[in-house]
């Protein structure tokens, strides 16, 4: 079978799309307080780069998610959302010089048969939502998530380096790593341990990286 890991990024400007998606946003705690919020919707762009937040089954679907916060130190907490009018929202209490991972994956969605015969063949999606909050230290310092599907974005200069993780471990050389920018561009690249998989945003719009993994 194979799994497909999505993984959402969203680089808003004046990026002509009306693809529907859902997104994260972490809001910082206001002055004097330690309570992230952090908002979780379902939407799409419009031709002027206005995000819509709307409602319906993929909306309902949020509940589906399993939300957790990863500090620094490693230490895992799950975060409770609460549907509101047009969003899922909940809050965490930040530490100072703390840098958190917040992260939502949803493997409840059902396997897409493509060959009664060949279960080899069937695909099952697993939608994977990733923010960040914090300054105290790099991604690409924290411990690998390894009771599940991951994938770990390290900024560079001008790039973001790739690390998919399936696990705790690299997936085989089987799997492929598919990018598509907000033209819906897509760009294949094989997944090889050794190499260096290196992902540059060309333009601002929403991005989305997807792993292809074969078991």
């Amino acid at each position: 079978m194979r799994i497909i890991l999505i993984f959402l990024i969203f680089l808003i400007s004046r990026a002509e799309s009306q693809a529907s998606a859902f997104w994260m946003e972490v809001i910082p705690a206001a002055k004097n307080s330690s309570l992230v919020t952090v908002r979780v919707c379902y939407g799409y762009i419009d031709d002027l780069s206005v995000r819509h937040r709307t409602s319906g089954t993929e909306f309902e679907s949020i509940k589906l998610f399993d939300f957790k916060i990863r500090a620094t130190s490693g230490q895992e907490s799950p975060l409770l959302l609460v549907k509101k009018v047009d969003c899922w929202e909940g809050t965490f209490s930040a530490k100072a010089n703390t840098f958190y991972q917040v992260i939502g994956i949803n493997t409840k969605l059902p396997v897409i048969v493509r060959n009664a015969k060949d279960s080899s063949k069937n695909i099952r999606s697993i939608e994977y939502l990733y923010g960040e909050y914090g300054r105290s230290s790099t991604p690409g310092t924290l411990p690998i998530i390894a009771e599940g599907p991951y994938i770990q974005l390290i900024p560079q200069k001008d790039s973001y380096q790739i690390l998919p993780y399936i696990y705790g471990k690299h997936p085989t050389k089987e799997s492929t790593i598919r990018i598509f920018n907000p033209e819906n561009w897509e760009k294949n690249i094989p997944v090889d341990t050794a190499a260096n998989i290196v992902f540059r945003a060309t333009q601002k719009g929403m991005y989305m990286i997807r792993l292809d993994w074969w078991i």
